[in-house]
């Protein structure tokens, strides 16, 4: 039988802090005027479980307080940087969209490679919400394994951004998982990794062609300060903002990219009712976007 838990101490264990709807929308309103990032009403069990677990940390009993703290509390940029590392979502994986993979490194980076001139031949490349790494190491690893060869004189710079900064020091430390390289073949996992116990380290040949930052797309200044970049993937991302949230970080993107560069973007996002500034190149199982 389980032992009963005294009514004393049953007292004393804290209860879970419950977010009205009118705080929800507070809340809400505070994330999205922050990041871009929206919440809709379905999604306030999300808010509430993730916040919930902060707030008790915090020894905060109400979602009241702990909006207070985000505005005016003297730790509030840092509070806003935790807020940021647990509302938002991360999922990734080396080689995650196949078919951008190929149209990248087959066709379209020899294009924009073929233009430039001989012995300055400088690659940029932009992976926004780029998560923990895997999509840009998998950039970095294509441009060793498929354009160094066609290329000798190429210098790749590859620019991995998110507003989470937990899971920036984890892309930094470029540690992975067997599951993270699941869709990695083995060819790239012996060349490029060392298996230690079952932790896979990415080599520094790898890493450093990378370099990670923390960058809120919402902030229209910052985001002035990223330019000629020849490819940007940024790859469901616009699914959490607004329409007018996507109409500025789209038009911030364009701005960022070079004359004739691409953008990448999510197979299941689509720029119609955003932008005509692009135009749409198709290639096999998806599209890409092109600043002519």
């Amino acid at each position: 039988m389980f032992e009963q838990v005294p009514d004393r101490i049953r007292t004393e264990i804290p209860s879970a802090p419950k977010l009205s709807d009118e705080t929800f929308v507070l809340l809400r309103d505070f994330i999205y005027s922050k990041t871009g990032i929206y919440f809709p009403e379905k999604k306030k069990y999300l808010i509430e479980g993730r916040l919930g677990k902060r707030l008790q940390l915090l020894n905060i009993s109400q979602f009241e307080h702990y909006l207070q703290l985000l505005k005016y509390g003297q730790q509030r940029e840092t509070e806003f940087e935790s807020l940021c590392n647990i509302v938002t979502i991360n999922e990734t994986s080396f080689f995650r969209n196949e078919a951008q993979m190929n149209a990248f490194q087959q066709k379209l980076a020899c294009e924009i490679l073929s233009k430039k001139n001989y012995g300055s031949r400088i690659l940029r490349i932009w992976s926004a919400a780029c998560s923990s790494g895997e999509e840009p190491y998998t950039l970095a690893m294509l441009c060793l394994e498929h354009l160094k060869p066609r290329f000798p004189d190429l210098h790749v710079e590859i620019i991995g951004t998110d507003i989470n900064t937990a899971v920036i020091e984890m892309a930094r430390a470029a540690e992975y998982s067997h599951y993270a390289i699941r869709s990695l073949p083995e060819l790239y996992v012996k060349k490029y990794f060392d298996n230690t116990n079952g932790i896979y380290r990415l080599r520094a040949e790898v890493k450093e062609l990378v370099r990670f930052e923390y960058k809120n797309l919402i902030n229209h200044q910052t985001m002035r300060q990223m330019t000629h970049f020849d490819f940007i993937f940024c790859s469901n991302v616009l699914i959490y903002f607004d329409q007018q949230a996507k109409i500025q970080v789209i038009g911030d993107l364009y701005d960022s990219l070079n004359r004739g560069g691409y953008l990448f973007i999510g197979s299941s996002e689509m720029l119609h009712r955003i932008t005509n500034a692009f135009k749409l190149v198709s290639f096999p199982k998806t599209t890409v976007y092109k600043k002519e």
